[in-house]
């Protein structure tokens, strides 16, 4: 599924420190620091697609982020609460390094309609709170989806023309609203939401004209993401040239241990921190802030 990115609905100022978790392989344009728990696999990454890093960056787990409490004045999170064993958990540490941030997650109805075997919960708003509910079905149409959209531009534009139905999203200050059901969805609820997946299905249909206007503004829109893309990327491959120094520099400011919070101290390619003397790699200018045991896993 397309990241989507509507700036107009995120408050950001112009001064505000931005984090962005689980950037992926389509960074925010907005986001000034990227955090990311995998650099070298495309582990539960839709497409497999290759991790994306134009600007610093820090490996590191969500559940302990390694910043100090309220470090960044706006942290997004955009499809990564779906593939979290703890939800509520991962809010209460985003919310400790944040002040407000930008929550996007895949809606209940696209859980039903395309399906992510990695995916853990159905996510919907309910009363303005953020509810996930235990997900065991996986693909459950064999990918088919997946393809219609890939490679049918009319399938394209119908989707992004009620794109408010395949995602829920939520902008938060202070505290994100948040409720993780234990019990799964019952039979009767994913019944109905069937119901209102294939009502919606029902109104996809190829327009030639409509669909040719489209593709070419689509197409359009991803040479210009494209280039951009480039263009910051190719910045950021001369900055690490010329400012390699001034960036761990800069990323040792805003980072502490993830462990205990202290403080960390750079000394060759490895980071120590202060206080519990726990020892961090640095691979290339990408502090590795993982615990040992989360370092077996891969990152």
């Amino acid at each position: 599924m397309p990241r989507a990115w509507p700036l107009k609905r995120m408050n950001i100022k112009p001064s505000d420190l931005v984090l962005e978790i689980g950037s992926g392989n389509n960074p925010n344009p907005r986001s000034d620091i990227l955090c990311d728990r995998f650099i070298h696999t495309s582990h539960d990454r839709a497409g497999e697609f290759s991790i994306h890093i134009d600007r610093p960056m820090v490996v590191a787990d969500g559940m302990r982020l390694p910043f100090l409490d309220q470090t960044f004045d706006y942290v997004i999170a955009s499809h990564i609460f779906e593939h979290m064993e703890d939800p509520a958990r991962f809010a209460r540490e985003i919310e400790r390094v944040g002040k407000a941030g930008y929550i996007e997650v895949p809606s209940a109805i696209s859980e039903r309609v395309f399906g992510w075997n990695f995916h853990h919960w159905y996510c919907e708003m309910v009363d303005g709170v953020l509810t996930f509910i235990p997900k065991k079905e996986g693909e459950q149409h064999g990918g088919y989806f997946h393809r219609l959209i890939a490679r049918n531009i009319w399938f394209r534009r119908f989707f992004e023309q009620h794109e408010h139905m395949w995602y829920t999203r939520l902008e938060w200050h202070g505290k994100i609203p948040i409720l993780v059901e234990r019990n799964p969805m019952s039979p009767a609820d994913k019944g109905k939401l069937d119901a209102v997946a294939w009502d919606l299905l029902h109104q996809a249909k190829k327009e030639e004209i409509i669909d040719a206007v489209f593709a070419i503004r689509f197409l359009v829109r991803r040479i210009i993401r494209k280039i951009r893309k480039i263009i910051r990327k190719f910045g950021w491959l001369m900055a690490t040239i010329t400012m390699d120094k001034n960036i761990i520099s800069s990323l040792a400011q805003l980072c502490v241990c993830p462990q205990c919070h202290g403080n960390v101290g750079r000394k060759e390619k490895k980071w120590t921190c202060i206080k519990c003397k726990a020892v961090y790699t640095i691979d290339g200018l990408i502090p590795v802030l993982l615990l040992p045991e989360e370092r077996k896993r891969g990152f």
